[in-house]
């Protein structure tokens, strides 16, 4: 689970620092998807999946948040220095 959340804050920050809004929203429905498949259709009302899979999209969007600020810091200090 400790990996998931790495891997996941992960590429949050990598989306952020490149990309926008649209692939954060499509990868937001990736992860929902492939947590609901990985818990298995039986338990998809388990509340211990519905935790892990909201766990892992505000890990998303809190990087994505952080990507989005690194982002801005870096281009702003490329402007200044030219």
């Amino acid at each position: 689970m400790l990996w998931g959340l790495i891997a996941v804050g992960g590429i949050g920050i990598l989306l952020g620092f490149r990309l926008r809004a649209p692939a954060l929203i499509v990868t937001t429905a990736v992860i929902v998807l492939v947590g609901a498949v990985a818990g298995g259709i039986g338990s998809l009302l388990d509340w211990d999946r519905l935790l892990s899979i909201l766990l892992f999209v505000v890990t998303l969007q809190g990087a994505y948040l952080l990507g989005v600020f690194l982002g801005v810091v870096w281009r702003r200090g490329l402007t200044h220095e030219q």
